[in-house]
């Protein structure tokens, strides 16, 4: 149990720094939007290269994954509906939306908590890719097509703004290097992962810069949605999860546990990221991110009671 508090305890530490940055403007007014570009642009592409192409493809069609990845895909639908078609709030809220409750921190939380928790940070692989490589590109090719100009009717344009998304295009090269076994010479896979390095905790500190004015109670017409995904992201995700990989898949002691631990971490910051990306719900998000991320220590708390 001691072990989910020091994972917490790394991402507060780079958010601390991140706070500290902000609330100080050594970065200028346009600090945090350069971390947030160099992030999605060069991090977040080149440590999806270097993590699928060094992972056994093999990893990702476990069974688990019908409880980690079906669990995610179940509630983030769900978040979908309620918030375009009962809530009638826009397409790109209902996008981001369905993130928050289903893109799980697995990269900066989820790694500490399978090292020192579940003492096999295998368990992260399949999570993590099944992320970057599913739930990403679909999340992408929604607000992708949904931004389109509209005199731009093609049917091939979405797509191909789609195929232009570095990290559509990161994660297609580690798919690529993964399945064929191709090598990248020494002297060009390193400067590549170093770069993909920064992805994690550029995340964090531009995270970290949006608290800089301090965090208020969220507005009132966000409050409701928050909610929604918050009970979403830390009650029925992880039950779910241990409905599918328990009774109907048969798993159980430390695989069934990490299945719902997997399944119960916050919303990635990842998720917030994208939002100033597309310029769309990043006040939700950065309120997401932040409201999931204290919940979850009582919520995996309470999950290494029962289970651990």
């Amino acid at each position: 149990m001691l072990a989910v508090f020091e994972g917490f305890a790394v991402i507060a530490g780079v958010i601390l720094v991140g706070f500290i940055l902000g609330r100080s403007g050594v970065l200028g007014p346009h600090g945090q939007q350069v971390i947030a570009k160099l992030v999605f642009y060069a991090g977040t592409p080149t440590l999806l290269y270097v993590t699928v192409a060094e992972t056994d493809l093999g990893l990702i069609f476990n069974t688990a994954l019908f409880a980690t990845g079906g669990s995610a895909l179940i509630v983030g639908a769900a978040l979908f509906v309620l918030t375009k078609w009962i809530r009638r709030r826009s397409t790109g809220e209902a996008m981001f939306s369905a993130w928050a409750t289903s893109y799980v921190n697995i990269g900066n939380l989820g790694i500490p908590i399978a090292a020192y928790v579940l003492r096999d940070i295998g368990y992260v692989a399949p999570v993590l890719l099944f992320q970057l490589l599913v739930l990403a590109p679909i999340g992408m090719a929604v607000l992708d097509g949904t931004g389109k100009k509209q005199h731009d009717s093609h049917w091939y344009s979405a797509p191909l703004q789609v195929l232009k998304n570095p990290i559509v295009l990161g994660a297609a090269a580690g798919v690529a290097a993964s399945a064929t076994g191709f090598e990248l010479p020494r002297f060009v896979f390193e400067p590549i992962d170093m770069i993909g390095a920064t992805a994690v905790p550029g995340a964090l500190l531009a995270f970290g810069i949006s608290l800089k004015d301090g965090w208020g109670i969220p507005v009132k017409g966000s409050r409701a949605q928050l909610s929604y995904i918050s009970g979403a992201k830390l009650i029925a995700q992880p039950v779910i999860a241990w409905a599918i990989g328990g009774p109907l898949l048969g798993y159980s002691g430390i695989d069934l546990f990490a299945i719902v631990v997997t399944s119960a971490l916050p919303t990635a910051q990842n998720v917030y990221i994208y939002s100033m990306q597309y310029r769309q719900s990043e006040a939700l998000m950065r309120d997401a991110v932040f409201i999931t991320t204290v919940l979850s220590v009582p919520a995996l708390v309470i999950i290494a009671a029962l289970l651990g």
